[in-house]
């Protein structure tokens, strides 16, 4: 059985806390380390753990092997370090860090300490883009020359943080990580970004690579009654993909609650034949990417999807729309 500290009570811990309980017996969630509050309490009592806010507390149980840090942006590369330096494997949620630099020294703790680590880029894991890039891979529609997706939200109601750019990084770094993380995937590597903020909270950045481009739009500043809204489209030379998801808000905090049934499924238009709509069961965003991580602790192989360098690599074109937002225009990465 693994055991498994997880290190914040809000939204995330709460997603991670539910989906460890799906594992049943392979995993025990012993810990939340969290500043104490009605939410802690509840993600606590969901899986039998002791609620705690002592960290020290986590670190000296021998019986936790796994730490997963849910922690605001800020506190990732001391909560990964500690957790390192005490023998811990890490799962750590998106972003990496805020800064290149926290980031590599958060890879250099990871290395030194022989632990897994992995970053929950769940788009890696979503049953459509597993699939949409499965069929790019194996060359079905040619090579991907343009890839365009959208991420869009109402605001933040889960934390009081997300929304402070010096914080959370801002819409670049928080939201379309994950965009920029799929476009890096389906597209090589990110030469420069182009970014502009019409209005504040909503960015659209174009990313120039080697013979294709990628356009995100991302906002956490829609209307309360817009639903959670994402996208991907991908021309390729032979025919094009897309695949849409909407959601409405959590009832109980967070910006993804009950799926619009009528947006679902990948298609695919290869030139020259009748499209194709492939139907893929519909599960919890983060089930997949939790039971993954802790396949590769149980069997003590390092993951392929999630590594610490792809959300590197996905920070640095971030950033790098931040800088052209400053600067109104082109930044290379």
């Amino acid at each position: 059985m693994i055991g498994v500290a997880i290190l914040g009570g809000g939204f995330m811990g709460a997603a991670h806390a539910a989906n460890y309980a799906r594992l049943g017996e392979r995993v025990r969630v012993k810990w939340v380390c969290s500043r104490p509050s009605e939410r802690a309490a509840k993600v606590a009592e969901s899986v039998g753990a002791a609620l705690t806010l002592e960290l020290d507390d986590v670190l000296r149980d021998a019986q936790v092997d796994v730490v997963d840090v849910c922690l605001p942006t800020p506190l990732h590369r001391e909560a990964s370090e500690r957790a390192f330096a005490a023998d811990k494997h890490v799962f750590l949620e998106k972003p990496i860090a805020l800064t290149p630099e926290d980031a590599d020294a958060i890879l250099v703790a990871a290395d030194r300490s022989g632990r897994l680590f992995m970053v929950g880029l769940v788009l890696r894991f979503w049953p459509e883009y597993v699939e949409l890039a499965r069929r790019l891979e194996a060359g079905a529609l040619g090579q991907p020359r343009a890839v365009s997706t959208h991420r869009l939200s109402p605001p933040a109601d889960w934390n009081d943080w997300m929304a402070n750019r010096n914080l959370s990084g801002g819409i670049a770094v928080d939201l379309l990580v994950h965009d920029f993380d799929q476009m890096n995937r389906l597209l090589g590597t990110p030469q420069s970004v182009f970014a502009r903020e019409p209005v504040p909270g909503h960015v659209i950045a174009s990313v120039k690579y080697d013979g294709a481009e990628g356009v995100a739009e991302g906002s956490m500043q829609m209307p309360r009654s817009y639903p959670f809204s994402s996208s991907i489209r991908v021309v390729c030379d032979g025919g094009a993909a897309d695949y849409v998801f909407r959601a409405a808000p959590a009832e109980d905090g967070g910006n993804i609650g009950a799926v619009d049934p009528s947006a679902h499924g990948l298609r695919l238009y290869p030139a020259g034949a009748a499209p194709e709509t492939i139907e893929l069961e519909s599960v919890d965003p983060w089930e997949p990417e939790i039971r993954y991580f802790i396949e590769c602790v149980e069997d003590g192989r390092p993951p392929d999807q999630g590594t610490g360098e792809q959300a590197r690599a996905a920070l640095l074109v971030a950033l790098a729309a931040n800088r052209s937002i400053e600067s109104g225009k082109p930044e290379p990465v």
